[in-house]
Parts: C-alpha cells; sequence; structure tokens
C-alpha cells in the first residue's frame, strides 16, 4: 500500500486523518469506481486522485457528519471518474484521413458508451429510488401496468379497485413517481 498522497500532507494530525479516511472508505470508493470504469488496473490510481483533490478539503471534511462526509467522497471519487473517461476519450479519438471513406467513423467509441452507460445506470438508480419512495399500491400499479403488461381489468382484480379507475390510479402514480424523481434530481443538484 503506497499512499502517496500522504507525502503531500505536512500536517501529523491531517496526515493520521487522511489516513484514516483512507482505510476507511477504500472498498466503498473501489466499488463505486468500478461501477464506473470496469477497468481495475486505474481504480488504485484513480483513488489517489481522489485523496489528492481531497487534500485541500481536510478541514471541511472533520466539520462534516458522517453521512455527509461519505456523499462527499463518493461524489469525489464519482467526478474524478467521469474526468478519467473524458480524458481518456481526448486522447482516444484520431482522425484518419486520405481516403475518401474515413475508417474512424467506423469505429465505435467505447468510451463514450461507457459514460453513456454509467448515466443510464444513474437514472436507473434514480428511478429505483424513486420507485421505494412510493406507497406499495402505486408500486403495484405501475408494476402490474408496465412490467407485466396487465390489462385494466386484470389489474383491477388483482388489487380489488374497480376497473373504471385503474387508468386514473396508474396516472397519478406515475405523476408521483415522476415528482419523486424530478424532486430527487433537484436535490443532487443542490448537493453538488
Amino acid at each position: 500500500m503506497n499512499l502517496i498522497f500522504l507525502s503531500i500532507i505536512e500536517d501529523d494530525d491531517d496526515k493520521k486523518f487522511m489516513l484514516n479516511l483512507y482505510q476507511q472508505y477504500y472498498p466503498l470508493m473501489k466499488q463505486r469506481a468500478y461501477s464506473i470504469i470496469k477497468d481495475y488496473g486505474v481504480i488504485d490510481d484513480l483513488i489517489q486522485d481522489a485523496f489528492v483533490k481531497l487534500i485541500p478539503k481536510i478541514s471541511l471534511l472533520r466539520s462534516l457528519s458522517s453521512y455527509k462526509m461519505t456523499s462527499y467522497i463518493i461524489y469525489t471519487m464519482k467526478h474524478i471518474c467521469l474526468d478519467y473517461i473524458r480524458m481518456q476519450t481526448r486522447r482516444t479519438r484520431h482522425a484518419y484521413s486520405g481516403a475518401a471513406n474515413d475508417i474512424a467513423d467506423q469505429i465505435p467509441d467505447l468510451q463514450a458508451a461507457t459514460e453513456e452507460n454509467y448515466m443510464l445506470q444513474e437514472e436507473f438508480e434514480s428511478l429505483e429510488q424513486a420507485l421505494f419512495q412510493l406507497s406499495e399500491r402505486d408500486r403495484n400499479l405501475l408494476y402490474f401496468k408496465y412490467n407485466m403488461d396487465l390489462t385494466d381489468k386484470e389489474i383491477a382484480g388483482l388489487l380489488g379497485i374497480p376497473a373504471q379507475h385503474v387508468r386514473q390510479y396508474v396516472a397519478r402514480a406515475k405523476r408521483r413517481a415522476f415528482q419523486m424523481i424530478s424532486k430527487g434530481e433537484n436535490d443532487h443538484v443542490r448537493d453538488e
């Protein structure tokens, strides 16, 4: 375990604090980085980069509660990973010229696909969080309607509600789910 970022810190208390953070949050940061990058070869370097970015924020980190500190550290790790993806994308862009049909247009951009997959994963996570905040009835309505493709009559039979009201109940459940997602995005934007 070669913690290069510790050599930057002059104060011994700050070194101990950052070493403790590293030991405490390393597994979580590694898991989060792998969920974005999918390459164990660079994850340790990215974690080191994240801690280098956190060094100027030591006083802020000391003042945060454990929940806020965890969020702050994980958001830092996420942004380090996204910066790495952007840097790799810029690095791998090549312009081929000479032929009338440029072969570069036929090569898939795997880095862009990785970033798109990560964004899609975050959207699914926010949808999942919103669904868990809904009532059980709303979750069941949306699940039966959109996952199981049941008819209104079948849904009414399962939930014990009048068939003529199912469409309205589904519309309200969708509206509440959309409000939860919108609220979550607004909270996320305020946190950053």
